[in-house]
């Protein structure tokens, strides 16, 4: 991995892909007193418009604005640049071509006009030159990694097949890229014909044990073993890897696609531009695997579809992207494109579900789930899906229907289960039935070997409900020994200081938790209650007042209540004491450890 890693951060810092986020604006280049120029006021309005828009992640609309910007008269590296990245993400090639070569023009050396250049060319069966364009790159990276592999399909477009096989031999020396380089020599194989001959490099993959196959791997493989009348082999490779998978359903739908083949079955990839999109997905997913390399990861993606938009991995891939920079609509557009017959249509609808749950809109997100379910009646995921939809917009006699009957599909009960059963608490709990709501809680603890989350659950609304003092001391106490960095926890902990009335300490803590979550009702409430018992009466009523505009777990608090206590103050509180000498001993260290 580590090989890996320094290899793609290499391959980043040959272009200046960053600005594609809109998270930086470089306005070097600008005039310093254009705003006071009144015949380019559209000029500065265009481009207003256009970084607003690229701040705000809308590249089609940011794109359009630089455009209009520099067709007014205002050009300059800044504006240049970000327009041919921004197009080539949206996988405008053609457009992106046409301002990366004005970049060079203007002395913009960046690798990736070469790379756009090469992939425009190719596109048009130019392959002779875009190969001279790619090769024209001598940084090592590219030469040892997307090199080989472009030319590799540029020689299958000229029909040159040993060409093709010795443009590949550079990857055989990498230990990381053994698979890419067996998967691409067998795709290579297969497209000449040489079927016997692929089946040996991919043999190579799903026997070694020290490399995972990836889907696309599987789909590939298979294809090729249906064609070569070996459809029993082909469902026994997926069934390998169906057991311990988490993408049963995605394995599921390919083993069913694979016995409804036949021999006749269409080579997956069977043009030059086919092979030059598996080639561009590799270089994505390789920037996808690490943190910093989300933005490069969308542009290697977006040339991957240009060169074959029906590959539904690649879409999948794509929304995934614009999920972790939380452009929900953009993977949502992505999963809509994804037909009910695709082995990538149970997952993209459960993401679409979960994406439009994080926009707050659960009816759709409910709708989207239901007609799922529909197509599979007894699936776990959709049915524990559905109950947390129904949780999160409190409609929690739909969601405890929902969980249990999720419950009742598990076969065998293993640690991977505990979120259902304390899901399932949860809404219990928010239904006014407590009984249940600890019965699941404590199959939860069982199931997740004591998980923090749970004790806390568990400590903090036994001491809400002001019972069992000692035994929700002991449950929190041993969540912050696992979590002590957790906000809610350091408030169950500073909660039991003030239940048992050291209000000193209860502080000391409330206030850690406000700092780890500045935005929580619940902390700013207690940590409220606790400065006007000790003495600290407005700075408690600025807390409560706090409280009241605070949306994290607003609906935790009782406003009637914590308006009285603005008025009012605080009377009659009782304090409870311990028991268990051990509590208060581990309470002491813990006041000694804070000190």
């Amino acid at each position: 991995m580590i090989k890996l890693l320094s290899t793609i951060l290499l391959l980043s810092g040959v272009g200046s892909f960053i600005s594609c986020t809109g998270n930086y604006i470089n306005t070097q280049g600008l005039p310093a007193n254009i705003m006071s120029f009144q015949r380019k006021e559209s000029v500065y309005g265009n481009y207003l418009a256009g970084r607003v828009a690229h701040i705000r992640q809308d590249y089609k609309s940011a794109s359009k604005y630089y455009i209009k910007t520099m067709e007014k008269g205002l050009v300059n590296e800044d504006i240049i640049g970000k327009t041919y990245i921004i197009l080539a993400s949206q996988g405008d090639i053609k457009n992106a071509v046409k301002y990366a070569n004005q970049a060079r023009s203007n002395g913009d050396k960046n690798n990736f006009i070469d790379v756009i250049n090469a992939v425009y060319e190719f596109k048009k069966g130019n392959y002779t030159l875009s190969r001279s364009i790619l090769g024209t790159i001598k940084e090592k990276t590219y030469q040892n990694l997307i090199t080989p592999l472009f030319d590799a399909w540029t020689y299958v477009g000229e029909n040159k097949y040993e060409k093709a096989m010795s443009s590949l031999e550079p990857l055989k020396t990498v230990e990381e890229m053994k698979t890419v380089y067996n998967l691409h020599a067998g795709l290579i194989s297969e497209y000449f014909n040489y079927n016997k001959l692929a089946q040996t490099y991919y043999n190579t993959i799903i026997t070694d044990k020290s490399e995972d196959v990836s889907f696309r791997a599987l789909q590939i493989i298979s294809n090729s073993m249906i064609r070569n009348n070996k459809k029993d082999e082909a469902i026994e490779l997926v069934s390998k890897y169906y057991g311990a998978s988490n993408i049963k359903e995605m394995l599921s739908s390919l083993s069913k696609k694979i016995k409804q083949s036949d021999s006749s079955t269409e080579l997956l990839v069977n043009t030059p531009d086919k092979g030059a999109s598996e080639v561009f997905l590799e270089i994505a997913l390789l920037f996808k695997s690490i943190p910093v390399g989300y933005e490069y990861a969308q542009v290697y993606m977006a040339i991957s579809e240009y060169f074959n938009p029906t590959n539904d991995v690649t879409k999948i891939a794509m929304a995934d992207i614009f999920e972790t920079r939380s452009m929900y609509k953009d993977a949502n557009r992505y999963y809509d494109t994804i037909k009910k017959e695709s082995e990538m249509y149970y997952p993209a609808q459960i993401k679409k579900a979960n994406n439009l749950i994080l926009e707050e809109k659960y009816d759709e997100a409910t709708e989207v789930l239901k007609k799922l379910l529909k197509r599979n009646p007894k699936n776990f995921q959709i049915l524990f899906n559905l109950g947390d939809v129904l949780r999160i917009s409190d409609n929690q006699i739909d969601a405890i229907k929902y969980y249990n009957e999720a419950i009742e599909t598990i076969f065998y009960e293993t640690e991977k289960y505990w979120p259902v059963y304390y899901a399932l608490a949860v809404s219990y709990d928010k239904n006014n039935e407590w009984e249940k709501a600890e019965e699941s809680l404590e199959k939860a603890l069982k199931l997740s070997n004591r998980h923090p989350q749970v004790l806390n659950y568990l400590g903090y609304t036994w001491l809400k409900n002001d019972t069992n003092i000692d035994k929700a001391a002991s449950y929190i106490l041993e969540a912050y020994a696992k979590e002590p960095n957790d906000g809610v926890i350091m408030d169950s902990l500073g909660w039991v200081y003030f239940k048992t009335g050291d209000y000193k300490n209860a502080i000391v803590y409330l206030e850690k938790a406000s700092e780890l979550n500045p935005q929580n009702a619940v902390i700013s409430d207690h940590l409220g209650d606790a400065y006007w018992l000790g003495g600290r009466k407005n700075e408690a009523i600025f807390l409560w007042k706090q409280a009241l505009i605070q949306k994290e777990d607003a609906e935790a608090i009782n406003r009637k209540t914590v308006k009285s206590k603005i008025k009012k103050g605080i009377n009659n509180i009782t304090a409870y004491s311990l028991k268990d000498e051990k509590i208060i001993e581990t309470l002491k260290k813990a006041n000694e450890i804070t000190h």
